[in-house]
């Protein structure tokens, strides 16, 4: 039996009760009035108004009328039922992101400013900021972490829990040869194209450039500014460019070793600079960083 079902009996009982109370007053005040004519006949009868009220209950609480409760306005069954309270929109979320938007804004224009001045110290920042941006993640020590706090690194990210033995290097069977000792003053990731690197000393011997590998002259050429640019077949695909040469003492169809010189760099550069190599290494008609297959140590 539900609940409403059980309420509507409850009040049909109740109503019953009452039409029962009323009827016994009423026939016990008539049958007082006919045995006592004299004294009750300048009374005058007392009409009672059929009147219903809730019956008032001290004990404890018991089930409302729902019916009841609806038709006055209670959208619950309880008169606790309250409205749920919606909190008021936290506007911080916005203002931390156009924080760190222009956050983002004012980093980004100062690194343009940065790329976009050639004096000695911008270079040097230049080469920080390349430097951050191209060096990898240690993701074992971000591996480790997750080992400590979660027990195992996470089965979403592919390359956590690769081990070095399964990673096969490109172009690992063939040994290059670095084509100039010296220090590596331009990256890679500054043209995308070559590197720049100058020699450790002045003399003729440090000033050498040495073949990579075994190797096909495909081009001796002499530029405008008096500078020789070697260009040689190797292995496979692979072709490197010698530039900012002051000589060469080869010619195309010649063959060299790896190790074998293929020119040597003038002691300064025709605008005054100090000379340096420019190296420039493809495989195929995509540019190659020499750093990942070449040991400049």
């Amino acid at each position: 039996m539900d609940i409403k079902t059980s309420v509507k009996h409850r009040r049909e009982a109740r109503i019953r009760e009452l039409l029962n109370e009323n009827l016994t007053e009423e026939s016990t005040r008539l049958n007082t009035i006919r045995s006592n004519p004299v004294t009750n006949a300048s009374s005058k009868p007392v009409l009672r108004q059929n009147t219903f009220q809730e019956p008032v209950h001290t004990g404890p609480e018991i089930e409302r009328d729902p019916e009841k409760m609806w038709k006055q306005g209670h959208r619950g069954w309880y008169d606790n039922v309250t409205e749920p309270v919606i909190p008021p929109r936290n506007s911080s979320f916005t203002a931390g992101l156009m924080r760190r938007f222009a956050a983002s804004v004012l980093l980004f224009g100062a690194v343009w400013g940065i790329f976009s001045v050639h004096e000695p110290w911008a270079l040097r920042a230049q080469g920080y900021i390349v430097e951050g941006l191209s060096r990898e993640m240690d993701f074992q020590a971000a591996q480790v972490w997750y080992e400590e706090h979660f027990g195992g690194p996470p089965s979403f990210i592919p390359i956590f829990g690769q081990s070095d033995q399964d990673t096969t290097k490109v172009n690992a069977s063939a040994t290059l040869v670095p084509p100039l000792k010296g220090q590596l003053v331009q990256s890679f990731a500054i043209d995308l194209k070559g590197i720049l690197i100058v020699p450790e000393g002045d003399s003729l011997s440090s000033r050498e450039v040495k073949s990579v590998e075994t190797g096909r002259v495909l081009e001796v050429k002499k530029l405008p500014d008096s500078s020789v640019t070697v260009t040689i077949q190797h292995t496979g695909e692979r072709t490197a460019q010698y530039s900012r040469l002051s000589a060469s003492d080869l010619k195309v169809n010649d063959w060299v070793q790896g190790g074998d010189v293929v020119g040597t760099l003038p002691l300064v550069q025709s605008d005054g600079d100090q000379s340096a190599l420019y190296f420039m290494l493809k495989d195929g008609d995509r540019s190659v960083d020499p750093t990942e297959v070449i040991s400049f140590d």
